[in-house]
């Protein structure tokens, strides 16, 4: 049994920021105890904290174990949190891998942080054969769908996007001076975006090497995050792509701003802890517009019908493999009954082993070609079709 619990980009702003985990945090659920829980892995994105899980108990039983776990989750989040079973939690999942679950449409960071979800879970001996094959696909069909439908060429990473909104929404951007708050890859494809619009930028990180970093490849000044005040102060726009517990809050924007502020806070949780007024406006990604227009929506289509094809290839295989068990008893079970007559049928006839041996192998032969149909049905079948066909041959064995 495969589950899923999401709180994602649907999910309230507050929720989200939450239960945002950062890479330490994941590390801590992995290793801890996991009572009701087989493999587990824990996937955290700029609009997600998703757990995919394995258990033999239950459905119910798993999913209540998997929320158990879940740091900061309380029981009044139940309305606003996905718990997803089967094939609805893998094509959530694969649906995640190809960027079509995120607010703009095919991101590209999204399957590297599906593919760092998986190694952490590896590393800390969390995941085993299924959910790793699971992610294994997700990933493989991400890069497919990437590469084979137009979403490879019109993806832009949430960086670019937001570079983008910004184009769009001064007439001239080139006069716009913009402060890159973080220095990871957000915030260095946001830094690299602005550049080609030719906007003046500074670079604020919480290391000077870092800032630096970015500063020199971006053609920028580089401060660290204890001058965040006047940098925000001295400029038009901010950018922030920030990790941790770090807060921008009302008290470190100027009381009388000279000229007016938008800030775009693209991290996760949340950075920037204040409102919009007159002189500024604050702006996180959700209430960005999304890419949009027909070609995205041919693009969308497409991907979607791989994302149902990938899950009932996969659900045919899990399918085929789980019948193995019953289409070997079956067999078994016809193998003893033909044994069983044979003996009974010729006994006392004084034939001779070779004789015996040919009647044998003509019984088997006989039962073979009965079975072939059967056969051939549980290599396809589903499990309630399977277990019609136990019922039918009395098939009670485990």
């Amino acid at each position: 049994m495969i589950v899923a619990l999401s709180a994602g980009r649907n999910a309230p702003v507050e929720l989200r920021d939450r239960l945002a985990l950062t890479e330490e945090g994941q590390r801590e659920l992995l290793s801890g105890p996991r009572p009701g829980i087989g493999e587990l892995i824990v996937l955290s994105t700029c609009h997600r904290t998703e757990i995919y899980a394995t258990g033999d108990g239950l459905d119910s039983d798993v999913v209540h174990a998997v929320a158990a776990i879940m740091p900061g989750l309380l029981p009044t989040d139940q309305p606003d949190v996905s718990f997803m079973q089967g094939a609805e939690a893998i094509e959530h999942l694969f649906s995640v891998a190809c960027g079509l679950d995120s607010l703009v449409v095919g991101e590209p960071q999204v399957l590297g942080q599906v593919r760092r979800a998986l190694t952490l879970a590896q590393e800390a001996g969390a995941t085993g054969p299924i959910l790793t094959n699971l992610f294994g696909r997700a990933i493989r069909l991400g890069r497919q769908v990437r590469n084979e439908t137009p979403l490879g060429r019109l993806a832009r990473s949430i960086g670019d996007f937001a570079a983008d909104y910004l184009n769009t929404r001064f007439e001239r951007p080139s006069d716009r001076r913009v402060l890159i708050v973080g220095a990871g890859e957000i915030a260095r494809d946001a830094a690299f975006g602005c550049r080609k619009s030719g906007a003046t930028l500074t670079v604020v990180s919480r290391t000077r090497d870092s800032a630096e970093q970015l500063a020199d490849e971006v053609g920028a000044v580089a401060h660290t995050l204890d001058q965040i005040r006047p940098l925000l102060a001295e400029n038009d726009v901010a950018i922030v792509a920030l990790a941790g517990d770090f807060k921008i809050t009302m008290d470190d924007f100027p009381s009388h701003p000279s000229s007016s502020l938008l800030v775009l806070d693209l991290s996760v949780p949340r950075v920037v802890d204040a409102v919009s007024h007159d002189m500024i406006e604050v702006l996180d990604l959700d209430e960005l517009p999304g890419p949009r227009g027909p070609e995205i929506t041919d693009a969308m289509i497409d991907a979607e019908s791989m994302v149902k094809k990938e899950v009932a290839d996969l659900m045919h295989w899990a399918d085929t493999r789980a019948s193995g068990p019953t289409i070997k008893e079956l067999h078994e079970f016809a193998e003893q009954v033909v044994r069983d007559e044979v003996r009974r049928a010729t006994g006392g006839l004084g034939l001779s082993p070779d004789q015996e041996a040919r009647v044998q192998a003509a019984g088997q032969r006989i039962a073979n070609k009965l079975l072939h149909g059967p056969t051939v049905e549980l290599r396809r079948c589903n499990e309630a079709d399977r277990a019609t066909i136990r019922r039918i041959f009395h098939l009670t064995g485990d």
